[in-house]
C-alpha cells in the first residue's frame, strides 16, 4: 500500500539518529535493562547430548505481526543512522511496495545502538553507535508502516572473540582460529555466545523491533587450507549446535513479542547435509519462524545448479532453480508430517558483481527477474541486499502497491532429477531427523 510521506519522515528520523558525526554520538536508549550480565558463566548442561539435541520449540510467533507479503531491502547500520540516506531509503518504501526494512544492530563491528548490556556496551567501537536511540527509530519505521527487523551477526564476532578467546574457535595449538579474512569467530557451541547475543536480541525486541534475524548463525567454512578448527565445548554434530541456539533463542524472542527468523546459505536447499557449516535445510525449517536463503546469482558456481551455466548472467533461472529445489524439500516435509515450518523468504541480489561479470550489471530488469522466479515458485516473499544499501538502480522493478503474487509452482524435469538424486544422497534421513 501507498504510506503518506513529508514532514513527519524528517522531524521523526532526526529525533531517531546519529548525523553521521562520531562526535555527536553516544545517547544512551531508554531501553530495559538485562536481566542477566552475558559475560556471567552459563550453565553448559543446556547443551544438546545428540543428534536429535536441541530441539526448537513449539512455541508461535505472535499473531499478526509480519506482513502478509514481505517486501523488504536490508539497510546497513550507517545508511540507518544517517538523516538523509534514511529519508531517501523511506521514501522508497513510501512510493512503492517496499514493506520491510532489515536493519544492522548487531554485526562483525559490534552494536549500532547503545546498549545497556554490560558485554555488549564494554566492546561497542569507537564510531560505531550509528542509531543514538533505538526505540525511536522502530518508531519512525512504524510510522511509515515499515516491519521492522533487526539483523545480529552471531558467530562471526572478531570483537567478542578476542575479548573472550575461551568462548571461541582456536586452532589445534590453542591460538584464535582466523578464518581467510583473518577474521576470528566464537564458537557455535558455547552457550555463553548464544546468551549473549539472545539478551541483545531480546534489547531490540523490547525497543520495538517486530523480528530479530539471526545472520551468520553457522560455523565458518572449514577450508583445507586452513588449520582445523577445535571447538572446546563440541557435542553433537554442527546442525546439533545451530538448532540448540535457535532453541534456546526462539521462546525468549516470542516472549518480548517479536518473530524469530535465520539467513542460510544460498546452497543450503541444494545440498542434503550441512554445507559443511551447520545449516541442514530441513532441520532448520523447524527451528525458526521465518528463512532466509541467501540466493545471489552472483554465489553461484556453474557447476552448482543444473541447467544454469553462468548463474550471475541468469537471475531468473538461478533464483527460480535454488529456490524451488528448496520449496520441493519443504512440501515433502509437510507431507511427511511435519506441521510448523519456517516462512521461506529469498534473499535477492541489488548489487554488481564484477568479480564474476564486468560486462553484466544488475539493475530494474535483473531485480525482475529474480521477483518473478520467486513467485513462481509459490511464495510471496523477498528481501533485497545492496552492501551499500542503495536501491534506486533497481526500484523500477518494485510494484506500487504490495498485493499478493505468488504462482503455482511447477517443478522442471531438471528440478525433479535433482530433488532425486539429493534423496538418494541422504535427504532421506535428514527429514526424518527434522520431524521426530
Amino acid at each position: 500500500m501507498h504510506r503518506f510521506a513529508g514532514f513527519l519522515v524528517l522531524a521523526i528520523i532526526i529525533a531517531a539518529t546519529g548525523c553521521g558525526d562520531a562526535s555527536t554520538r553516544g545517547a544512551t536508549a531508554a531501553l530495559s535493562d538485562s536481566t542477566k550480565a552475558a559475560s556471567q558463566p552459563v550453565d553448559t548442561t543446556a547443551m544438546p547430548s545428540g543428534p536429535a539435541g536441541g530441539a526448537a520449540s513449539e512455541s508461535l510467533p505472535p499473531a499478526g505481526r509480519a506482513p502478509e507479503q514481505i517486501r523488504g531491502i536490508y539497510l546497513n547500520a550507517y545508511a540507518a543512522g544517517s538523516r538523509a540516506r534514511l529519508a531517501k531509503l523511506i521514501a522508497i518504501a513510501d512510493s512503492t511496495e517496499i514493506n520491510a526494512f532489515v536493519v544492522d544492530v548487531k554485526d562483525e563491528n559490534g552494536v549500532h545502538y547503545p546498549s545497556n548490556i554490560a558485554l555488549a556496551r564494554d566492546l561497542a567501537q569507537p564510531g560505531e553507535i550509528t542509531i543514538r536511540n533505538l526505540k525511536a527509530f522502530v518508531d519512525s519505521l512504524h510510522a511509515h508502516e515499515i516491519y521492522a527487523i533487526a539483523r545480529i551477526v552471531v558467530f562471526k564476532d572478531p570483537i567478542l572473540s578476542k575479548a573472550k578467546p575461551e568462548w571461541s574457535i582456536t586452532k589445534p595449538d590453542g591460538t584464535l582460529w582466523q578464518d581467510k579474512a583473518g577474521n576470528t569467530w566464537v564458537s557455535a557451541w558455547d552457550p555463553n555466545v548464544w546468551e549473549h547475543n539472545i539478551q541483545i536480541a531480546e534489547e531490540a525486541a523490547q525497543a520495538g523491533f517486530d523480528e530479530i534475524q539471526f545472520d551468520y548463525v553457522r560455523f565458518p567454512e572449514p577450508f583445507p587450507s586452513l588449520p582445523k578448527q577445535v571447538h572446546p565445548k563440541a557435542q553433537g554434530d554442527r546442525t546439533d549446535a545451530i538448532v540448540a541456539f535457535l532453541g534456546k533463542a526462539r521462546p525468549r524472542i516470542h516472549a518480548k513479542g517479536a518473530v524469530m527468523a535465520a539467513d542460510v546459505f544460498g546452497l543450503s536447499p541444494n545440498d542434503p547435509k550441512d554445507v559443511q557449516i551447520g545449516q541442514q535445510w530441513e532441520r532448520l525449517l523447524t527451528a525458526t519462524d521465518h528463512i532466509l536463503p541467501m540466493v545471489y546469482p552472483s554465489h553461484y558456481l556453474p557447476t552448482h545448479l543444473k541447467g544454469v551455466p553462468t548463474p550471475n548472467k541468469m537471475p531468473y533461472e538461478t533464483v527460480f532453480n535454488s529456490v524451488g529445489i528448496g520449496m520441493m524439500r519443504v512440501d515433502k516435509l509437510r507431507s511427511a508430517g511435519a506441521s510448523k515450518t519456517a516462512r521461506v523468504i529469498p534473499w535477492l541480489q541489488a548489487f554488481n558483481a564484477p568479480w564474476v561479470n564486468r560486462d553484466y550489471d544488475y539493475g530494474p530488469e535483473q531485480a525482475a527477474a529474480q521477483i518473478k522466479a520467486v513467485y513462481d515458485t509459490g511464495l510471496e516473499d523477498w528481501v533485497f541486499w545492496h552492501p551499500g544499501s542503495k536501491y534506486e538502480q533497481v526500484m523500477a522493478a518494485f510494484a506500487r502497491t504490495t498485493q499478493p503474487s505468488a504462482q503455482k509452482f511447477t517443478p522442471t524435469s531438471i528440478m525433479a532429477q535433482t530433488f532425486a538424486t539429493l534423496e538418494r544422497a541422504g535427504l532421506e534421513v535428514a527429514r526424518k531427523l527434522a520431524i521426530q
